[in-house]
């Protein structure tokens, strides 16, 4: 592991998912955001329900509609459909929540020097939550777990 330079900004492109019944999150990291990620993501996504048919609720990034992704729906033949939210709507998306809670779970007073400690960090905080918008019990995000037993 390097450290990185000063300055330097060092990130962890998460792709993620929200199952709107259960509250599951379903999560994948690459070293970038781009459509070679995003597709790995998609793979991930399908195996996880090898057997239903998904509609995905999608914002417009531009990697979200590349060539190769196009081609991605295509071979679904119909199992994996893409919903397409309005440019610039990320309050129509409900998984922005969960990364705006990721966000203020990780950044809380925190610069994170170590990337594989903040990949465990997020992997622990997504493996954890559920997050159900359905329900009339608060707060829509909970810890699944608790941390302290798992710890």
């Amino acid at each position: 592991m390097s450290v990185p330079a000063a300055g330097e900004d060092r990130r962890i492109a998460v792709s993620g998912a929200l199952d709107y019944a259960s509250g599951r999150v379903v999560w994948h990291t690459a070293a970038k955001k781009d459509g070679a990620g995003f597709a790995a993501f998609l793979e991930q996504l399908a195996q996880a329900w090898p057997e239903d048919d998904l509609v995905l609720v999608l914002d417009n990034v531009s990697y979200h509609r590349s060539l190769p992704m196009r081609t991605w729906w295509a071979d679904q033949q119909g199992r994996v459909l893409p919903f397409w939210l309005p440019a610039d709507c990320p309050n129509l998306n409900l998984l922005e929540r969960v990364w705006r809670f990721l966000t203020q779970k990780l950044a809380c007073h925190r610069f994170w020097a170590d990337q594989d400690g903040l990949h465990q960090a997020a992997a622990t905080v997504l493996d954890r939550i559920a997050a159900c918008f359905h329900s009339p019990e608060r707060p829509a995000i909970r810890w699944g777990h608790d941390l302290c037993q798992t710890a």
